[in-house]
């Protein structure tokens, strides 16, 4: 049987250890399946197994029940190789579409040139920037500029906390994430603005031809600054990679909006499901 080719975001490492310590996250290896537990709103659920034989499938089931004092549990995360497993070793599951969690796949040509009628309006947003900072300086992140990036996130999330109590938990993924970037192999990008940061972007190469971009932030009161982040990023940073993907929408109409404004290539399915 040939192994699946994963583009998802959960199967990025880098994703996993920057949320570590928000979702308390936990992994083990039984019966050569990588097994991964996390906790949010309180609730412990598991991603798919991922790995293993399907004949050793139920064996890990039961002992994941078991672990859970023999009570029903969740799993999240579930792509479509994953159903499928699921559903042939235990035919009644019900699994569930999880679309607020679909990740969105774009190809990295699209992003990094903008080109054609369907990018038309974020060209114009790209080119509203461009006149009015034609001295803009998009450099790579890097230790020399990782602190002034991490400053700019705190400022970032700390204007919207109160509106928005999720993001005290952003806030701590991304020093988690840049206080690690070259242990992790990330990769970033900034946007300089008379000498100063405004933006910032970073995410890692999960396999051959996709890279996930994990956090992208701004000063909103810029206008066309996330259209040239956005842009600058893809181009400068992931020429060696196919896919980009930039994760779910999270439920969120406003993110939904912008992020198939970008028209996705792809996306990539997750379903849920409470094993009894």
């Amino acid at each position: 049987m040939s192994r699946p080719y994963y583009r998802g975001s959960e199967c990025a490492f880098g994703n996993l250890f920057m949320w570590q310590t928000c979702y308390d996250i936990f992994w083990t290896v039984a019966h050569d399946f990588l097994v991964i537990k996390v906790k949010r709103n309180d609730v412990d659920f598991f991603l798919q197994p991922f790995g293993g034989k399907d004949e050793d499938l139920p064996l890990l089931m039961q002992e994941i029940k078991e672990y859970n004092g023999g009570q029903p549990f969740e799993i999240h995360g579930i792509y479509d190789d994953g159903k499928e497993r699921l559903l042939k070793a235990f035919p009644d599951l019900e699994i569930t579409d999880d679309r607020d969690n679909w990740d969105y796949v774009y190809l990295q040509q699209n992003l990094a040139t903008l080109a054609g009628r369907k990018y038309h309006g974020k060209k114009n947003h790209c080119n509203a920037f461009v006149k009015e900072h034609p001295d803009y300086v998009y450099e790579e992140m890097n230790r020399s500029n990782i602190d002034e990036c991490i400053a700019f996130g705190d400022m970032w999330c700390e204007r919207r906390m109160g509106d928005d109590p999720s993001l005290v938990c952003e806030k701590c993924a991304i020093h988690e994430a840049l206080d690690n970037f070259e242990a992790l192999k990330l990769r970033g990008g900034v946007i300089r603005i008379d000498g100063k940061v405004e933006a910032f972007s970073f995410g890692e190469k999960i396999n051959d031809d996709t890279a996930v971009l994990h956090v992208e932030k701004a000063n909103p009161e810029i206008r066309g600054l996330y259209a040239v982040i956005n842009r600058d990023f893809a181009k400068n940073a992931w020429g060696d990679v196919t896919y980009l993907n930039r994760e779910e929408d999270m439920g969120h109409e406003g993110l939904r909006m912008a992020k198939e404004s970008y028209k996705p290539e792809f996306m990539i399915k997750k379903y849920s499901t409470v094993f009894k």
